[in-house]
């Protein structure tokens, strides 16, 4: 088994002299246990207030895979109850982090939200005998090659939106897939990629090795005007 990550800042994001909105992040919590994690920041602007929901992607990345870290690696449990509590669980950890800054005003609260928390989370956990993808937003998931792109129209249905609201109920949208023996390699991976890009990943390769590739590939004219992060996971080395 082989699991690796890596990002880059996009063509877009350099020329602005922006920070890459993306970011990746695997763990391996046990023997026949993985996870991989991808987020992407939104990088629009609110107001006049540029954006940095880069932070919240990084942080909320972390979270949660401390979370799957933790879980996994005491049990296999039930894949519903694992998702169902990483979402309420990053949904708390935002709206406390948001609960301990005295804002001004509620708009300061608004536009604080709108400017650093704003993160989409496209992730996998593999099992020794089942695998599930699931994702809040934007982004691809590639299995054993055929790939899949999740497009919410530009419109993301943010975790922090929920901080916003105060409805903490919901779940993540996911894929199952019941029999781990059927998957060689996957892989979940942010908008800026592109179907034929990931489709160059089935072989395996580490971080370092990924990194180097993705270097390379981001030179080439029409590849990642945007940020791209990618989380991989491929059965045999």
């Amino acid at each position: 088994m082989t699991i690796s990550q890596a990002a880059i800042i996009g063509r877009s994001h350099r020329l602005m002299q922006q920070n890459c909105h993306d970011f990746a992040i695997t763990g391996t919590p046990r023997p026949g246990a993985a996870f991989g994690l991808i987020l992407d920041g939104c990088g629009s602007k609110y107001q006049k207030s540029p954006s940095h929901n880069e932070v919240g992607a990084k942080l909320l990345g972390q979270f949660a895979a401390n979370y799957l870290h933790r879980q996994l690696a005491v049990t296999n449990g039930n894949e519903v109850e694992l998702l169902d509590g990483l979402f309420a669980a990053c949904v708390s950890f935002l709206g406390g982090v948001v609960s301990m800054i005295p804002f001004e005003d509620k708009a300061g609260r608004e536009r604080f939200v709108a400017t650093h928390w704003l993160a989409t989370l496209v992730g996998f956990v593999v099992l020794p005998e089942t695998a599930v993808f699931f994702w809040q937003g934007d982004g691809y998931l590639c299995l054993n090659g055929d790939v899949t792109t999740l497009d919410s129209g530009n419109r993301p249905d943010y975790l922090a939106y929920r901080v916003l609201t105060g409805e903490e109920n919901g779940r993540f949208q996911t894929q199952p897939i019941p029999n781990r023996g059927d998957i060689t390699w996957l892989a979940v991976a942010s908008d800026g990629w592109r179907p034929d890009l990931l489709a160059e990943l089935v072989e395996p390769r580490s971080n370092l090795t990924l990194q180097r590739w993705l270097n390379i590939q981001a030179k080439k004219p029409g590849n990642f005007d945007d940020d791209g992060a990618v989380a991989v996971w491929w059965e045999n080395d």
